[in-house]
């Protein structure tokens, strides 16, 4: 009697089991819209105003330790902070707060975020340059793999990323990786083996080692090298996307 109580059960299970194989799935497309506050600052060079002419920009992405609510943060090192300090550059600079103190930039929506800019500041689309050090550093690798059309220049400062994507990077724009021998935080090799990746892919690309600079010192290092603003510059897409 047992045997045929379980033998009617197992039939009960296994014609349950066929009816849901058979169930249908539906296409649907979801229609949930995601609100985009992302804070940043906005640098415009002297003379931006009272001229006609369109500018380069740099998309600055800051460290972990600036991310969160508070924008003032984001003055607190890299470029922002060279701003504070007096120094005047002659491009825009696009600086996004991630809005996590913990995770990666959210790229997608700091992508948006730059169209908006570029559609309120007269920017050459042909010369858009990605600057990101630490966390930013992850950020700039990304934004080059996932927008390839858009930056004509790309500098990740001890950062690193996902070498099979960069297969997908703009054939024609540059890179320069910044790295130091002495970072404990994210380690030489994460850069050494993005570079050898886009070598390996004949792509424009330069690495620079700098001898003793552990992770909070490299920031500074690599923003101080005056070639690399006139290399910067130099850079552009010859077909940029409108």
């Amino acid at each position: 009697m047992t045997r045929r109580i379980l033998s009617t059960a197992l039939v009960v299970a296994l014609g349950m089991c066929t009816g849901a194989a058979h169930a249908d799935q539906i296409a649907m497309t979801s229609t949930a819209t995601v609100k985009n506050d992302l804070k940043y600052l906005m640098y415009t060079p002297n003379g931006y105003e009272s001229s006609n002419v369109s500018y380069p920009l740099v998309v600055w992405l800051h460290g972990g330790d600036q991310g969160g609510g508070d924008i003032e943060k984001v003055k607190s090192s890299g470029m922002p902070k060279l701003i504070e300090d007096g120094k005047q550059f002659p491009f825009l600079v696009f600086s996004p707060q991630n809005p996590s103190e913990e995770l990666l930039y959210p790229i997608e929506t700091v992508e948006a975020a730059l169209e908006e800019v570029i559609s309120k500041y007269r920017v050459d689309r042909s010369r858009i340059y990605v600057v990101g050090y630490s966390r930013g550093g992850f950020g700039a690798w990304a934004m080059a793999e996932q927008f390839p059309q858009k930056f004509a220049a790309v500098v990740p400062i001890a950062g690193g990323g996902n070498r099979h994507y960069l297969s997908r990077t703009n054939e024609k724009a540059a890179f320069w990786v910044f790295h130091g021998t002495d970072d404990d935080v994210i380690l030489l090799s994460d850069s050494v083996i993005m570079y050898e990746r886009l070598k390996a892919l004949k792509r424009d690309a330069r690495l620079s080692v700098l001898e003793g600079v552990d992770h909070s010192n490299i920031e500074r290092a690599a923003l101080s090298d005056p070639e690399l603003w006139d290399w910067l510059l130099k850079q552009r897409l010859d077909a940029a996307p409108k």
